[in-house]
């Protein structure tokens, strides 16, 4: 199956634009993704683990020359309930990050909260297809119990 989701391309300064789609995570909580084809994760802000009231675990520092690399502290929880477009999922076990220098950023431009970064990890494996003309994120997924 294949599930269409509005994206939102949004310029940050001359030449720089990223692309926002909209989640919800639960019952009541929804969010602002960007889409991150560089980095090779997703990841969430603490803060949405903190709503959800995720038990978070803080993960070992690793040598590392990505993200990890910047920021000195990430933890690992799992989010019960994340949809995105059609495409529900559960028990997804996530790393959470401290993204207030990227809200920082996006508040001098916009009015908008990021919770969190899709990473090439979940666009990969979802098959996602990125459509600038008409605004949209394809992704594909087996409809549960296929």
């Amino acid at each position: 199956m294949k599930t269409h989701i509005p994206i939102e391309v949004i310029k940050l300064e001359d030449a720089s634009y990223h692309i926002m789609v909209k989640a919800r995570f639960g019952k009541k909580v929804q969010g602002n993704l960007i889409i991150d084809t560089g980095a090779s994760k997703t990841v969430f802000d603490q803060s949405l683990g903190t709503k959800l009231k995720v038990k978070m675990e803080e993960v070992p520092d690793q040598d590392s020359s990505g993200i990890n690399a910047m920021i000195p502290h990430a933890f690992k929880g799992e989010i019960e309930k994340f949809q995105i477009g059609d495409l529900k999922l559960k028990n997804i076990i996530s790393v959470f990050l401290d993204l207030s220098h990227i809200n920082q950023l996006y508040e001098k431009y916009t009015n908008t909260q990021i919770t969190g970064l899709l990473g090439s990890d979940f666009l990969v494996s979802h098959k996602a297809v990125i459509d600038y003309t008409h605004k949209k994120l394809t992704l594909s997924y087996k409809k549960r119990g296929s």
